[in-house]
């Protein structure tokens, strides 16, 4: 409701007075058309104009719907930057001795201590904006002939490369790193999770295994540290089980759990 409050307000008006988006002027035009040729239509009993009144009709929602399309995504994007806004005060405020700013000086990546700050704003977003946040963590086994470093550093190269931008990719311990998906439920962790899977399989990065543990707000908890908490024992479980076949298994925190963990 507040949505659609925000999207007629930014269509057809402000507080400051009356004033519209440019791109709702065609879905208007057409509006008022269909609105003329529906009264005669009416008049004069011609299915012709009634046609007519209804594809401007249908003109009319789609331009408005196109419009509320852009202004929710403009409205995401800008909550998205005020969460990363806010991440980083905090990171600073709360670490201000810190030896390194919440960097893993080897792979350049956030470390587990801004992780667990991100989550936590991210969480309190998606309360307050009722959209899903997924965890996912993936612990990293490299073949014996490889070195660990250059398996992890040709693995942070493949995270960068898969992922989507709005991601938030952190390194927690020497093999484990921990990926923050916004908007993503736990099916589209899954989804990430078996995609860095099959990468690390067609790409010769050194790696024999990929494990990953998956755990979802709301679905597995209602705080950050609950739904971190779910994904670490999603990972334990999917690091001691023996993958049937791939590179690895991706566990999925359950309901149950809340209770035995």
């Amino acid at each position: 409701m507040a949505r659609a409050k925000l999207a007629v307000k930014s269509l057809l008006g402000s507080s400051d007075g009356f004033s519209m988006d440019r791109r709702a002027l065609p879905g208007l035009i057409a509006g008022l058309a269909g609105c003329g040729l529906a009264v005669l239509g009416a008049v004069a009993g011609s299915p012709v104009l009634a046609v007519l009144a209804a594809a401007c009709a249908l003109g009319a929602g789609g331009s408005v719907v196109l419009v509320v399309d852009r202004l929710r995504r403009a409205e995401r994007h800008a909550a998205l930057a005020a969460v990363e806004a806010t991440t980083l005060r905090e990171a600073k405020a709360v670490v201000p001795q810190a030896p390194s700013p919440l960097v893993d000086p080897e792979t350049g990546l956030p470390d587990g201590r801004f992780f667990e700050l991100a989550l936590e704003t991210r969480v309190s977003a998606a309360r307050r904006h009722l959209w899903p946040v997924s965890v996912v963590l993936v612990e990293v086994t490299p073949h014996p002939e490889h070195r660990l470093p250059d398996a992890v550093a040709a693995f942070n190269a493949l995270l960068r490369s898969t992922l989507r931008e709005a991601d938030t990719i952190c390194r927690l311990g020497p093999r484990t790193f921990a990926l923050l998906l916004e908007d993503t439920n736990e099916a589209g962790g899954v989804w990430a999770a078996e995609r860095l899977q099959a990468a690390v399989a067609t790409d010769a990065i050194g790696a024999r295994r990929l494990a990953g543990g998956v755990a979802a707000y709301p679905t597995h908890g209602l705080t950050a540290a609950d739904v971190l908490g779910r994904a670490r024992s999603a990972l334990a479980r999917a690091a001691a089980a023996a993958p049937l076949h791939g590179v690895g298994v991706v566990e999925v925190a359950t309901i149950d759990a809340l209770h035995r963990d």
